[in-house]
């Protein structure tokens, strides 16, 4: 018989690596309403290919309704977004850039969103609760372009309804 241990980052180190939220650079993003953990796991390819990376969001509530005053992109790659530990959570989304007009949706806790390359989205937004989610994407070797942001001419109130 096999007696299981407790799984921790030293004891899986031989067989692979353990990525959860509080592990690797932690820094507060938007405010300090969203706590930011980068993992250090990198799902290894040929030379040639870019590399996935996989951070972690944890994502105070926001308060009714949202101001939506920056966007970003991803202009090489799409963005994936698996809930962990989420209640309700909101997607934003402008079809036709900056100047368009947006289209939101709540999302509920079973919902895992991947956004496409090069489309513009307000960064992740928790409701009711705070949130956990596991994000997937590919970077750059360099690091450099993965990530664009703009600044609204006018901020966007987004509203929701009650849970």
């Amino acid at each position: 018989m096999i007696q299981t241990r407790p799984l921790t980052p030293d004891t899986f180190a031989p067989f692979g690596h353990v990525a959860r939220p509080g592990l690797g650079a932690v820094k507060t993003i938007r405010d300090g309403a969203v706590r930011l953990s980068k993992s250090e796991t990198r799902f290894r390819t040929l030379p040639e290919a870019a590399e996935p990376a996989l951070d972690f969001y944890e994502v105070a509530p926001d308060a009714l309704p949202l101001r939506a005053s920056r966007l970003e992109r991803h202009p090489w790659s799409a963005q994936l977004f698996c809930p962990m530990g989420v209640a309700r959570w909101l997607v934003a989304v402008w079809p036709d850039g900056p100047e368009g007009a947006p289209l939101a949706f709540v999302a509920g806790p079973q919902d895992v969103v991947t956004y496409a390359p090069g489309l513009w989205h307000h960064g992740i937004v928790a409701l009711d609760q705070p949130a956990c989610f596991a994000s997937l994407m590919w970077k750059s070797a360099e690091g450099v372009g993965d990530t664009e942001f703009h600044d609204l001419a006018a901020p966007v109130d987004i509203a929701w309804p009650a849970a």
